[in-house]
């Protein structure tokens, strides 16, 4: 990027990335003190607890908030430009939102103190989540070059002609 108010708004992106990453930490039961004493997850889950024991709900939570931080991290560091996530950045946040989406399903009931508390993360990871549907939906459609006319006058040559 050669603007620096690009630069600026890519590192400032994957910085709040990156924080967004360390507030799933909160859902590890005592990751982050509350001021209200006790937070994270109980355990317990609406969706799960019908169908599975409390070690598996409990196996199935850990893995979400484990995936979500690891591909938040990966997200924000490829928006950083390390070298081999900065191609992978957009996937890999993609990837974090859906599984941090999947997490606050799973665990939004057994979330302390309350579960309102935790609100503005899902909403955060939805609205991510679309941003970046809608900007690689239109990297493919809209911001694409238009290979036909670029093909018609002559300025694609293709190998099998």
């Amino acid at each position: 990027m050669k603007h620096p108010a690009g630069r600026i708004a890519r590192i400032v992106l994957a910085l709040v990335i990156l924080g967004h990453a360390l507030f799933h930490l909160g859902i590890i039961p005592g990751g982050i003190q509350g001021p209200a004493g006790r937070t994270g997850w109980s355990g317990h889950s609406w969706l799960l607890d019908q169908f599975l024991s409390a070690s598996v709900i409990w196996a199935i939570g850990v893995a979400l908030v484990i995936g979500t931080i690891l591909f938040y991290v990966t997200g924000g560091l490829g928006l950083l430009g390390v070298p081999f996530l900065k191609r992978r950045w957009k996937a890999a946040t993609i990837v974090a939102s859906l599984l941090s989406l999947l997490l606050f399903a799973v665990t939004w009931t057994g979330l302390l103190p309350h579960p309102s508390d935790a609100v503005f993360g899902p909403v955060f990871s939805g609205v991510l989540l679309v941003g970046l549907l809608v900007d690689l939906l239109l990297e493919h459609t809209v911001l694409r070059p238009k290979v036909r006319l670029l093909e018609h006058e002559g300025i694609i040559a293709h190998p099998s002609r």
